[in-house]
């Protein structure tokens, strides 16, 4: 249903937001791409991003085509975007402990930062009861996970951001 398709849309802006503290945080190209490499395929293969848009798109207003329009254009270039930060790792970022250059992180950080604001784009489209919910469930199990895992060395990553959402 529609609230899936959301919630997952929702967790890859989550995403978004971890990925660009690992690339503020990292100092050399190995580091960051054996963390990005890994966090990003899980995120492609887990919330299917182009997927969750052509579903949810076909919930936009059809009369209202100007909508649809510019709804499923900023999802596309919310997938394209996180695409494109995919393929970076996967055959740009160096396999060496060189630093990462200025313009390696500008790339990383600017397609996050595309990807989940025509995210944000997308979801003005979606019925607000829906999104509501799937944010809350979001938000609900990062509270269960914080409280079940929280200080629990033997509890492996445990990697809480703030959720965009509530950055607006």
């Amino acid at each position: 249903p529609l609230r899936e398709s959301l919630y997952l849309i929702s967790r890859v802006q989550e995403a978004t937001v971890q990925q660009e503290r690992f690339v503020r945080r990292s100092t050399s190209q190995e580091e960051l791409r054996k963390k990005m490499k890994l966090t990003l395929r899980l995120v492609e293969k887990n919330y299917r991003l182009l997927d969750q848009i052509n579903f949810a798109s076909t919930f936009v207003d059809p009369k209202e085509n100007e909508y649809l329009v510019t709804a499923t254009e900023a999802g596309y270039e919310a997938a394209e975007a996180l695409q494109g930060a995919i393929d970076f790792v996967n055959k740009d970022l160096g396999s060496t402990s060189n630093p990462l250059t200025e313009a390696q992180r500008n790339f990383l950080t600017s397609s996050m930062v595309s990807c989940r604001e025509n995210l944000f784009v997308f979801l003005r489209y979606m019925p607000k009861d829906k999104l509501e919910a799937a944010r809350k469930r979001v938000e609900e199990e990062n509270v269960l996970n914080r409280d079940e895992y929280d200080g629990d060395k033997d509890a492996g990553v445990f990697n809480p951001v703030v959720l965009p959402w509530k950055q607006q």
